[in-house]
């Protein structure tokens, strides 16, 4: 007769195995990601380099938390709301650095683009060089001490944000920015520099959030972001030509009403404007033709089918 498992061996025999753990929320991946990719940027020693992590780092948190931002509970939602905020203003100090390089880019835009000569994008970069440059306020320089303390305030409060969305509630608060983007589109102007800077706004915002449901469906995600990274860039290029705009009007006239590359800069920054605004427009209606209700539903059904193979 076999010997009586001893208690040890029977109470192994008859537990259960212990409950997987749930996967972190999808909301909680991306925000940590998004908080290491600032972080990590702001790690380089050097002022200049970390300027593109930290932005890009930071445009991903903030659209992220503006999912966070609809939260049911509200002292998150005021949370997600105020780090936005925060990250936002931090992210002035950095503008400087990237303020000089879209300007050079968008000079350079002009001249493949637009038919800018050579020599008035000469003359224009050294209109608006500055006198001098000091090296600490180049890049993240001085502020680098305020950036860490904001992302270190930002890590004590990500898992509670994280965990503010359910699939479900995400894929309302998904709808929702697609709502806006969609409707900012058709709103806009292509003649109103305004109305187009706040189109990109919402785009940006798009852009981040859409990364959240690659998963769902990789080969057509993928390209969704991609399209809207292309949208993005054609709207960013609008605005860096309307800052540019702005900088060339400022600047007092002589008496000969201004030197030739200033008449030349202009005339090549309106033929550009003119041409992105009608491209992004036509993208933007290609990329929100799908009714609201519709996006709803095909998120939907791509993030059910994901669960249900788990």
């Amino acid at each position: 007769m076999p010997d009586k498992p001893s208690g040890a061996a029977a109470e192994a025999v008859d537990s259960s195995p212990a409950p997987l753990a749930a996967p972190p929320p999808r909301l909680a991946l991306a925000l940590n990601a998004a908080h290491q990719e600032a972080c990590d940027a702001l790690a380089l020693p050097d002022p200049v380099k970390p300027v593109h992590g930290v932005r890009k780092g930071f445009k991903r948190l903030r659209a992220l938390l503006r999912l966070a931002g609809t939260a049911r509970e509200r002292e998150v939602a005021a949370l997600a709301r105020a780090s936005r905020r925060a990250l936002a203003a931090i992210a002035r100090h950095l503008a400087q650095a990237r303020d000089t390089a879209a300007r050079e880019d968008a000079l350079d835009d002009l001249v493949a683009r637009a038919g800018l000569s050579p020599a008035a994008r000469r003359a224009a970069s050294r209109a608006f060089a500055p006198a001098t440059t000091s090296a600490p306020d180049a890049g993240v320089g001085t502020h680098r001490a305020a950036l860490e303390t904001e992302m270190a305030a930002l890590a004590l409060v990500l898992p509670r944000l994280g965990a503010a969305l359910d699939d479900k509630a995400l894929i309302a608060a998904l709808t929702a920015s697609y709502v806006r983007a969609r409707r900012a589109g058709r709103a806009a102007d292509p003649r109103d520099e305004e109305s187009l800077h706040e189109l990109r706004k919402e785009v940006v915002a798009q852009r981040y959030q859409m990364e959240l449901v690659i998963s769902a469906w990789p080969a057509l995600g993928e390209l969704w972001v991609d399209q809207l990274q292309r949208l993005r860039d054609k709207l960013g290029k609008h605005h860096d030509l309307a800052v540019l705009r702005a900088r060339v009007e400022a600047r007092p006239l002589g008496a000969g009403g201004g030197p030739l590359w200033r008449t030349q800069l202009l005339a090549a920054i309106d033929t550009r404007q003119e041409r992105l605004a009608h491209s992004a427009l036509l993208l933007h209606a290609r990329l929100f033709a799908e009714k609201p209700r519709a996006f709803r539903r095909r998120l939907s059904a791509y993030m059910s089918a994901v669960s249900e193979r788990k």
